[in-house]
């Protein structure tokens, strides 16, 4: 089955530091999670559709003009409740929220992805036994401390059960 994302993307260094952090799950063998479709990087999720189309491609267009790459704190790991993922968790800044809101009017956003309901996190793992949680959580006490990054684009991805693929790319570009 193949499914369409808007998903937000960070700068090189934050990208690097979740990828070594996923690298080190993957070596210890606690989870492969990250390495399961090619092209899986560290993002944000705003959007989840089965269907592109014209109008929310020239919608995002018209939105990322008027952002400067969104800078975020990280402050906070956890999990939703009642499910096996680990999350990294952005505090939910007054413009992260606005962009949400946006990105939300443009389609019929699935319901996790509404204003009121959107969470917005990075899926560190996924799909974890209770001792892999416990592994992935103490990893990340171990290794995560408050940090700050920048997202300086978003993107229309496809995902499908082996791959992930950028469609097109949304720059934040503030004019």
């Amino acid at each position: 089955m193949t499914l369409y994302a808007l998903a937000g993307f960070f700068d090189a260094s934050t990208e690097k530091s979740i990828t070594a952090l996923w690298e080190e799950l993957l070596e210890k063998d606690i989870t492969d999670y990250a390495f399961r479709r090619k092209g899986h990087r560290p993002h944000l999720t705003f959007a989840s559709f089965h269907e592109a189309d014209n109008q929310l491609i020239y919608g995002m267009e018209q939105i990322t003009k008027q952002y400067d790459p969104l800078p975020l704190s990280f402050q906070l790991f956890g999990s939703f409740m009642g499910k096996d993922a680990f999350l990294l968790l952005p505090n939910p800044s007054a413009s992260l929220m606005q962009l949400q809101r946006k990105i939300s009017a443009l389609h019929m956003p699935a319901p996790l992805y509404t204003p009121d309901n959107w969470i917005p996190h990075i899926t560190l793992a996924n799909y974890l036994s209770q001792t892999q949680y416990a592994a992935v959580q103490q990893l990340a006490k171990d290794r995560l401390h408050p940090f700050t990054a920048t997202m300086i684009r978003l993107a229309l991805i496809q995902v499908t059960e082996n791959e992930v693929a950028e469609w097109t790319t949304y720059p934040f570009k503030k004019q």
